[in-house]
């Protein structure tokens, strides 16, 4: 509403009153778009984690596996020990396992995780080392 001009005058203008409301829409808009990022991150950080110990899973049984030798831990199907172990907690989650050299000891093994994340691909590769025990 528009006032006289002088001391007495009160309240805002029409124009004054958008732009203040234009400001607020803006930083609204910024924060939900932060917000939405950071629960992108939280997604993504939860899955590298479940990634991480379904790998640990696999080289912890390689470890129980390599008491009797390496050939039991190198001729395994661990795509197949990996579904039938539980291990399918991320969405269209496979395991895969390579070996450099099977004959050398120790072997070193490379634990692929993959998984559709937002209709994105992404894996997570861990390497270690296997020795006969």
């Amino acid at each position: 509403m528009l006032m006289g001009k002088g001391p007495r005058s009160r309240g805002f203008t029409l124009a004054e009153v958008t732009i203040a409301a234009l400001l607020v829409a803006v930083g609204l808009v910024a924060l939900m778009a932060a917000f939405y990022s950071g629960l992108q991150l939280v997604e993504s950080g939860r899955n590298m984690a479940q990634a991480s110990a379904d790998a640990r899973a696999v080289f912890e049984e390689m470890r129980r596996l390599s008491g009797t030798g390496l050939g039991p831990v190198v001729t395994r199907n661990w795509s197949t020990w990996s579904s039938q172990a539980g291990l399918t907690a991320l969405p269209g989650e496979q395991v895969s396992v390579s070996f450099g050299d099977p004959a050398a000891d120790p072997v070193e093994a490379t634990v692929t995780v993959t998984w559709t994340e937002r209709t994105r691909s992404r894996s997570a590769s861990f390497t270690g080392l296997i020795t006969r025990r």
